[in-house]
């Protein structure tokens, strides 16, 4: 292969060697071959010398081994471009001697037969020197081709085996525990950096506004602590069951990524810290706006149904996190769940206080809403990894037995957490029939998820349908339909819905990543696990409200529902319709608002899908080739 390597002096130059070849069979080329690379391969001065022997910073080896393929790309496609002129030029000379064939026998009268057989002679012979060295030359130049496509091959290899190589030494390290970072010694100064200041900030001025527009509930009410009658548990009970399936299990459903563990748990527990403050205020705010108008405000008085509603936004905000893990860091994290938390309110607002429709598990307001809403933004929060996405996630973003395991732990703890969620809310009267309904049919729809998973993973069960699949039957019962449909109805609904989770998880996630590869690149799969089961129940609900009549189950249905039924169905609909609208809208205002600042911040974003960036990691961490980040275009 012709190259040129750089050798580095001590004072800074450079010195280049002049190129010789690797094929010892073609020395009788050097004259024309050096002609050859002056004219068509060192057009350019830098073409190769810009190519110097590997440095000894891990950074430096990275990007000099791109620049040396993508040289040895452009010299192989070089030559194969002169080796296809060479084939242009004997087909030229056919051709020609075609012609010459012709005038000479248009010319054949009045001539001596051997003045004929000398033009004959001539032409033959300029034909047959013409092609042989045609011939000659390009079968030097593929012979050097071949060369250079098996130094390709071999500097592949070596990479591969050098990858292989520091495994074992990782693992030796590992061995003897050995510290692959420096921790921190004992006196040394700490960063305050302007992330640092924002949240501090950020957490005195709540203290401040909690001060002035919070106070506590009256002890006496019981029905702002424990509940109103027929309840199936107290407001203390499900606000614990529904921290742990926000804080807990979505958490930990992220935990597949297999070098994203401390992140994926870490980011979401403190995103329900930040959200569950910042959602009462939020809650002041738009409830002041639907009940209050435009003056006399009133503080919140705060009690546990108040830190329920404060933790379903945060599971809006969590869902969302599935969607975009791995493309934000800490600070757009923080600024993504309060630009969130917002959307929610209005949602929330807009749906529940105005349309009045009746929502207790949050199919439609959260399931629906914060997967569309993580959607939209990752629309612009992905934009720098369009040509690096899914070539770092095949890389870093694999699972392993071990991690998707924990996720199995996970998946879990929804299921049985579930059905607290649906009925936290539910109307006085309807909370246990939405706990059965929501249990029947999450049973139903594993059940389905299961065998439907056998049946198209080819007679072997599928993790990732395991994990997801199961669960979507749970959120498909979210909305009001749970309370007044029979068990029947239930099983229908949770076997259809984990049916669908399954080929979407199959078929319809797949194609949708390679059909768009980066505007849909969603990491959990909440589009599939928390918009479809969503979107169904929104339907269910308003054809199960459409056509209902009368009492429910003995009880006036205006003690269950704020709107007359059949006509509560219509809302039903409105509300989904809402929920989707605001949810993609707000998601891609604050994409756009969080890429704005990337590109004023002008800082390389740090590769997705590794801890290493963002926490401090043991020695047993399996560190990623990458060390730069992905500068924003």
């Amino acid at each position: 292969v012709y190259k040129r390597q750089v050798s580095t002096q001590s004072t800074g130059t450079s010195r280049h060697r002049q190129p010789k070849s690797t094929k010892a069979a073609c020395p009788s080329s050097v004259v024309f071959m050096d002609r050859f690379v002056s004219d068509h391969l060192y057009a350019e001065e830098e073409n190769f010398a810009k190519y110097p022997e590997p440095l000894n910073s891990h950074a430096g080896k990275l990007e000099l081994r791109e620049q040396y393929v993508d040289g040895l790309e452009e010299f192989i496609s070089t030559l194969g471009a002169y080796i296809n002129q060479l084939q242009a030029d004997e087909g030229e000379k056919h051709d020609s001697f075609g012609r010459a064939l012709k005038e000479i026998n248009s010319s054949a009268a009045g001539q001596e037969p051997e003045d004929i057989q000398d033009d004959y002679r001539h032409a033959t012979s300029r034909y047959s020197r013409g092609i042989k060295n045609i011939k000659k030359r390009r079968k030097k130049f593929r012979a050097i081709m071949y060369d250079a496509l098996d130094q390709r091959q071999k500097f592949l290899d070596s990479m591969i085996q050098q990858r292989a190589e520091q495994e074992i030494v990782r693992q030796k390290l590992k061995l003897i525990n050995a510290q692959d970072v420096p921790q921190p010694e004992a006196g040394e100064k700490t960063v305050f950096d302007s992330i640092s200041a924002l949240v501090l900030l950020f957490q005195i001025i709540l203290m401040l506004v909690y001060r002035m527009v919070i106070i506590f509930a009256p002890t006496t009410d019981e029905r702002t602590q424990r509940g109103g009658p027929y309840r199936a548990d107290d407001y203390y009970s499900y606000m614990i069951h529904i921290s742990l399936l926000v804080t807990f299990g979505y958490g930990y459903l992220l935990v597949f990524v297999r070098k994203y563990l401390f992140t994926a748990t870490a980011f979401n527990f403190v995103l329900v810290s930040i959200v569950t403050q910042f959602a009462l205020l939020m809650k002041i705010l738009f409830w002041n706006i639907a009940f209050r108008g435009s003056s006399n405000w009133l503080a919140l008085e705060i009690s546990i149904p108040d830190i329920i509603w404060a933790l379903y936004a945060s599971a809006a905000v969590a869902i969302s996190w599935a969607v975009v893990s791995g493309k934000l860091n800490f600070f757009e994290l923080f600024g993504f769940s309060l630009l969130e938390t917002f959307f929610y309110a209005l949602n929330y607002y807009v749906c529940i206080w105005k349309i009045k429709a009746v929502d207790p598990g949050g199919a439609m307001t959260i399931h629906v809403f914060g997967a569309y809403f993580g959607v939209a933004a990752s629309f612009w929060l992905a934009k720098p990894m369009e040509r690096t996405s899914l070539r770092l996630y095949l890389s870093d973003g694999t699972s392993t037995y071990h991690s998707n395991f924990m996720t199995l732990i996970g998946t879990i703890f929804v299921f049985c957490l579930l059905p607290s969620f649906n009925a936290a809310f539910a109307p006085d009267g309807t909370q246990y029939r939405v706990t059965v309904n929501t249990f029947v049919a999450m049973v139903a729809g594993a059940t389905i998820a299961f065998f439907f998973s056998r049946c198209i993973r080819r007679s072997l069960f599928h993790i990732v349908d395991v994990q997801y699949s199961t669960l979507v039957a749970g959120i498909a019962m979210g909305s009001g339909h749970a309370a007044i449909i029979r068990p029947g109805g239930a099983l229908l609904v949770g076997a259809v819905a984990g049916w669908i989770g399954v080929l979407c998880f199959s078929f319809v996630r797949s194609w949708m990543e390679k059909k768009f590869p980066f505007n849909t690149f969603d990491t959990r799969g909440a589009a599939w696990m928390h918009a479809i089961p969503g979107f169904i129940g929104g339907i269910a609900s308003a054809i199960a409200l459409s056509r209902t009549f009368g009492s429910v189950y003995g009880q006036p249905n205006t003690d269950i529902f704020p709107r007359d039924l059949p006509n509560q169905g219509g809302y039903q609909a409105a509300c989904l319709a809402v929920s989707i609208g605001i949810g993609v809208g707000g998601g891609f205002l604050a994409g756009f608002l969080l890429w704005i600042i990337r590109r004023i911040a002008n800082r390389p974003i740090p590769p997705p899908y590794l801890d290493e960036f963002e926490f401090h990691v043991p020695s047993d961490y399996p560190r990623s080739h990458l060390t730069g980040g992905i500068p924003e275009p």
